[in-house]
């Protein structure tokens, strides 16, 4: 049943029904409580690893068209709010947060599967949110970079073995932009990017003629964050694993989480082998498989963990190495 990937919405509808009642300090429970409901679900119910027959209905393709609207409003009344003068720091801080993960979990995830679609009102709805994170150029640099060159060395969005986080992200924003820019370039036609170099410093000053200056700082705040989210996800979908020249994409280039609970939230996002099979495929019929790495926690402890090197790379570097059969600075040199 459809119902199964509510999580999401329930989450972002947290952050003002807490807000509302204790104030805004309280929204940044919203955002603690995902990871304490991902991570706690695979030590509770550890064996909770099955692929149900989702048929292909409009009734899934319903969540993400009503969640991105939903976070986009969200985000809006909690720039209004945070721009008020009664705000003080703490609670600028923590509606900060909370509209920040939502937006770099759940909206991305929910505009991922919008700007995979052939409907161009989707596509628009999910380029909508991605702008409302700062991040439009996504949607050309995942579908026509990342898909294209994952688990390679032209792939900005795959983190290479012994690359720290931070490391990670100071690479990888920047030569996201570089090599979209010049992927508009090869193309031979209108610059896309154009939309986003002339589009970000309209919608900027618009926040700011609103809302004013708190205002701005929370939108670009909340939106930094929620790259920083993104950010976290890419890094952790391809460490380490490199193809080797002329190879092709397989399904052990991906690590997978297979967790139900997990994938229920992050529409299906875990199951990522699967999604790099079929890309514009549904989220709700993508499927375990056999050759799929698994993460040694699903993608939500897998992101905590990474924030931790050591402790990332203890557990994970063995695994890349025997993966892949090589030694594990061969990688590191060729990604």
């Amino acid at each position: 049943m459809f119902v199964r990937f509510l999580g999401p919405i329930v989450f972002l509808l947290l952050v003002p029904m807490l807000t509302t009642a204790f104030g805004p300090i309280a929204a940044i429970g919203s955002a603690l409580l995902v990871p304490v409901v991902l991570v706690g679900s695979e030590f509770v119910f550890p064996g909770v690893r099955f692929d149900p027959n989702e048929p292909v209905s409009p009734s899934y393709r319903f969540l993400p068209l009503v969640y991105v609207p939903l976070q986009i409003g969200v985000t809006v009344w909690a720039t209004w709010l945070a721009a008020q003068p009664a705000m003080d720091a703490l609670g600028f801080i923590s509606l900060c947060i909370a509209v920040g993960v939502m937006a770099g979990l759940f909206g991305v995830l929910a505009a991922h599967e919008l700007i995979h679609s052939h409907n161009r009102t989707e596509y628009a709805l999910g380029v909508a949110m991605l702008a409302a994170m700062s991040y439009p150029h996504f949607r050309i640099a995942h579908i026509y970079g990342h898909h294209r060159h994952a688990a390679s060395a032209k792939d900005p969005t795959t983190a290479r073995l012994g690359e720290s986080f931070y490391a990670f992200v100071a690479r990888s924003l920047t030569a996201q932009l570089a090599a979209t820019w010049q992927h508009e370039v090869a193309r031979g036609r209108f610059n896309r990017m154009w939309f986003d170099i002339l589009g970000l410093p309209v919608l900027y000053v618009t926040v700011a003629a609103v809302f004013g200056w708190r205002g701005l700082a929370f939108f670009a705040l909340q939106s930094g964050l929620a790259i920083l989210c993104l950010a976290l996800f890419d890094y952790v979908a391809h460490y380490g694993l490199v193809r080797r020249p002329g190879e092709r994409l397989t399904d052990r280039h991906s690590w997978n989480a297979s967790h139900a609970v997990c994938n229920a939230v992050l529409f299906n996002m875990g199951r990522h082998s699967d999604h790099h099979r079929k890309a514009a495929g549904p989220y709700q019929v993508l499927r375990r498989l056999d050759a799929g790495p698994e993460l040694p926690a699903g993608y939500a402890g897998a992101m905590l963990l990474a924030l931790i090197p050591p402790l990332w790379r203890r557990a994970m570097d063995g695994r890349v190495t025997t993966l892949m059969n090589e030694p594990g600075r061969a990688f590191t040199e060729a990604a």
